[in-house]
């Protein structure tokens, strides 16, 4: 692709300061900037249209209320079947999956009691037969989250998810043989290399480099310490990072543990992982981790309920904004409910825009359009735009 000129790259970066200039880098929970609430996005009335220009991520939340349903289960595949019928349309180049495939890992009967009613088997079974519909067809990166270790809830840190995941099962992410966009994984807590660590470098088309960091349930010290090994080597310094993690901001647009309460539900120091002091909330992860690296531009998290969604943005070590978006759905659409629908299968989809500056976020669920309803999450806690850094 042709460079801009110096004169293109003077109005992106003016563009850039501007829109940063509108935020506030706060330390606490971000308000909306007179520019989001104002400006109006580009919401299509056909959604199979797609976009014209740009370059986009989709983001499947937690889907545990899918796999945990036998009668729910085919929404999460209706959700992956959407994304690739519209690869093309909408330019995705990447898929995310922010953790909780599933209610319980290794439990060998339905749950009951608001648990669902299927096995862990058939609920794994149910996340792979929905997700590898995309295998060999887009790159897809994924965080793990609670519900995916231990028996039903983080009790242990032994999971299924390396069984139905494994680092080669999508070739456009690692063919075995160099090929993918991998560039490392670290050890689990069992000292095995997998996806539940992981580093993976993409190159959108206008020349910008995504370095991607996801990272295990409650991260570990160890896992901690791989991560930000990676992201100090001078060859990713330009990059543009993303940290994808299961938690991280909660919906008061707080990190988690950020206020000094650990003990609040949720937060990864009251699960048994946790508990001995071997984790990371989300505060945890922005000192040790995100604040003192150069790269991370944005942080994505699912695993908080409430109103599932929160924002903030906070300038790094060298003054520069990063912005924390969580985005959750599984309390939708009935929740946890024999009657609900696991979650109204909202996907979010993050559009980096032609201009090099700017990231439209859109919210958005197939199942709404098949019901015949608006299928945009048309409010500005789940449809804005944020500037970006210029490649």
């Amino acid at each position: 692709m042709t460079r801009p000129t110096s004169t293109t790259s003077s109005l992106t970066r003016r563009t850039f300061n501007r829109g940063v200039a509108s935020l506030p880098l706060l330390g606490l929970a971000s308000s909306l900037s007179a520019e989001e609430t104002t400006r109006p996005l580009h919401l299509p009335k056909d959604p199979a249209r797609g976009i014209r220009e740009g370059w986009t991520v989709a983001v499947f939340p937690d889907t545990q209320n899918y796999a945990k349903y036998g009668k729910n289960q085919k929404n999460f595949e209706r959700m992956c079947q959407w994304v690739l019928e519209h690869l093309d349309a909408w330019r995705i180049g990447l898929v995310m999956h922010e953790g909780d495939f599933v209610e319980q890992n290794n439990i060998a009967e339905g749950g009951g009691r608001g648990w669902g009613d299927q096995h862990s088997k058939s609920q794994w079974e149910s996340a792979k037969r929905a997700l590898e519909r995309l295998e060999g067809q887009v790159p897809m990166i994924f965080a793990t989250g609670n519900h995916d270790y231990g028996i039903r809830n983080a009790e242990t840190r032994e999971t299924q998810f390396n069984d139905y995941f494994g680092m080669t099962d999508n070739k456009l992410v690692s063919d075995g043989q160099g090929g993918g966009i991998l560039i490392e994984a670290g050890q689990n807590a069992a000292g095995q290399q997998t996806l539940e660590n992981a580093a993976y470098e993409v190159r959108l088309p206008d020349g910008r480099n995504l370095l991607v960091v996801s990272l295990e349930w409650g991260p570990r010290r160890e896992a901690v310490h791989w991560a930000k090994q990676l992201v100090e080597q001078d060859r990713f310094r330009q990059h543009t990072g993303i940290l994808l993690v299961h938690d991280f901001i909660t919906p008061e647009s707080k990190r988690d543990g950020q206020d000094g309460n650990r003990k609040r539900s949720g937060n990864p120091h009251t699960y048994p992982t946790g508990k001995t002091g071997n984790t990371h909330d989300g505060e945890d992860l922005w000192q040790a981790l995100v604040h003192d690296a150069p790269q991370f531009q944005l942080v994505l998290n699912g695993h908080e309920m409430g109103s599932h969604v929160g924002r903030r943005t906070d300038p790094n070590a060298l003054g520069m904004p990063v912005h924390q978006m969580l985005f959750n759905a599984q309390g939708m659409g009935g929740g946890s409910a024999e009657k609900g629908n696991g979650g109204d299968g909202w996907i979010r989809l993050l559009t980096f825009e032609p201009d090099g500056v700017t990231l439209t976020v859109r919210t958005f669920s197939p199942l709404k359009l098949d019901e015949g309803k608006l299928p945009w999450w048309d409010h500005p806690s789940w449809c804005f735009s944020l500037p970006i850094q210029p490649a």
